[in-house]
C-alpha cells in the first residue's frame, strides 16, 4: 500500500492566506520602525523604510491573486435542460424556467435534493 508522502501535499487555500497576511504584517510593522526610529531627520527611513510599508500592503495582494479568482459555471438544468450561467462560489440555485433548486458541484449543475417530511 502506497501511502502520501510529505512531499506529495500542497497547502490549501486557508494557509496560504495566513501566510501572505503574516509575511504583510512582518513588512509593514519592520517598515513603519524603521521610518519611525531611523527616519527622524535622515533619509534611510525614506530608503528602507517607505518600500517597506509599501512592500507590506501590495505583497499581500500578489500572493493572493488566486483566491480572488472566480470560474463561471455553465451548464442545462438538469429538469428542464435550461442553460443556466452562475459562479462557482454559487452553492444552489432555483432554475429561472422551471424554479426547482439546482446544486452547484465540482462545477457541473446537479439536481438539488429534495427534502421530505415524515
Amino acid at each position: 500500500m502506497v501511502g502520501k508522502r510529505p512531499g506529495d501535499l500542497k497547502p490549501d487555500s486557508a494557509y496560504n492566506f495566513s501566510f501572505a497576511i503574516g509575511i504583510g504584517l512582518i513588512l509593514f510593522i519592520a517598515g513603519l520602525v524603521i521610518s519611525l526610529t531611523l527616519g527622524e531627520g535622515t533619509i534611510i527611513g525614506l530608503i528602507f523604510g517607505i518600500p517597506l510599508l509599501i512592500a507590506g500592503l501590495v505583497l499581500p495582494l500578489i500572493m493572493m491573486r488566486d483566491l480572488f479568482k472566480q470560474n463561471e459555471v455553465s451548464g442545462l438544468c438538469p429538469y428542464c435542460s435550461t442553460p443556466i450561467k452562475t459562479s462557482d462560489a454559487t452553492i444552489r440555485l432555483r432554475c429561472p424556467a422551471c424554479k426547482r433548486e439546482v446544486a452547484v458541484r465540482d462545477m457541473k449543475l446537479y439536481p438539488g435534493e429534495e427534502v421530505t417530511l415524515g
